[in-house]
C-alpha cells in the first residue's frame, strides 16, 4: 500500500517538474552583474547573503514582472519569492511599490536576515492600455465572457412631474394616564421592597 502512494507521489513530482521546465523562464548570465532574462537585459544592483540563484530565478519569474524597473527576490523557507518596483520617477503603482521604500518591504516582509538580491530592468514594457469600443444603439462595452448589457427604453425623468404635498399635522392629543400609572406615580417615594429587620 505505502510502495503503491509513494509510486503515486513520485508521478506527481515528475510531472510537476515537468510543467516547470515548459513555463520556466531561460536566464543567461552574460557579465559579471548583468544578464538576460528571456532575451531582455537586467542588471544585478545588490546580491545579499548570495541570494541570487539562476536556476530559482528560472523556475519562478513570470512575465507579469517585466513592466517593473526592480525585481526584489528574497528567500523564507527555502522558497524564492519575487516582488516587483517601480522607480522613483515612475508615477504607478501605489507608493508602496516604489524603490525608496524597499527596506520597508524587507523589513515588514521578509525574514529577519533573510538572503535577497535586486535586479535592475534595463528594458521596461509598458502593458498596453485595454480600450473598450463603444458600442452601437447606444449600449455598453461589456467584459468578455459577461452577458450582453441591454438598452432597455426608459423615461427620461424631465418628462415626469412630480407632485409636491404639504405636510399637515394632527392636532396633538394629550396621553390620558391610566389609573395604575397614576397610582404608581403617586406613590413613587415609597419602597418596592421590603426591609426585614431582626428579632
Amino acid at each position: 500500500m505505502n510502495s503503491e502512494k509513494k509510486e503515486k507521489r513520485q508521478a506527481q513530482l515528475a510531472k510537476k517538474a515537468e510543467t516547470l521546465k515548459e513555463y520556466a523562464s531561460k536566464v543567461q548570465v552574460t557579465g559579471k552583474n548583468e544578464l538576460l532574462i528571456d532575451g531582455r537585459p537586467y542588471l544585478l544592483i545588490k546580491n545579499y547573503r548570495d541570494g541570487f540563484q539562476v536556476d530559482k530565478l528560472e523556475e519562478r519569474f513570470s512575465q507579469i514582472l517585466t513592466k517593473y524597473d526592480y525585481i526584489v527576490g528574497d528567500w523564507g523557507f527555502d522558497q524564492l519569492r519575487l516582488h516587483g518596483f517601480y522607480s522613483e520617477s515612475n508615477t504607478k503603482g501605489y507608493p508602496s511599490q516604489s524603490i525608496t521604500h524597499l527596506q520597508d518591504y524587507l523589513y515588514e516582509y521578509c525574514n529577519f536576515g533573510c538572503a535577497y538580491f535586486i535586479l535592475k530592468n534595463l528594458q521596461v514594457v509598458t502593458p498596453a492600455k485595454r480600450y473598450r469600443r463603444r458600442k452601437k444603439d447606444g449600449q455598453r462595452a461589456t467584459r468578455r465572457g459577461s452577458t450582453q448589457v441591454k438598452n432597455y427604453n426608459r423615461r427620461p425623468t424631465a418628462k415626469i412631474d412630480f407632485e409636491i404635498h404639504e405636510r399637515k399635522n394632527k392636532p396633538n392629543k394629550k396621553r390620558t394616564l391610566s389609573v395604575a400609572n397614576q397610582t404608581k406615580t403617586a406613590n413613587s417615594h415609597q419602597r418596592h421592597f421590603t426591609i426585614r429587620q431582626k428579632h
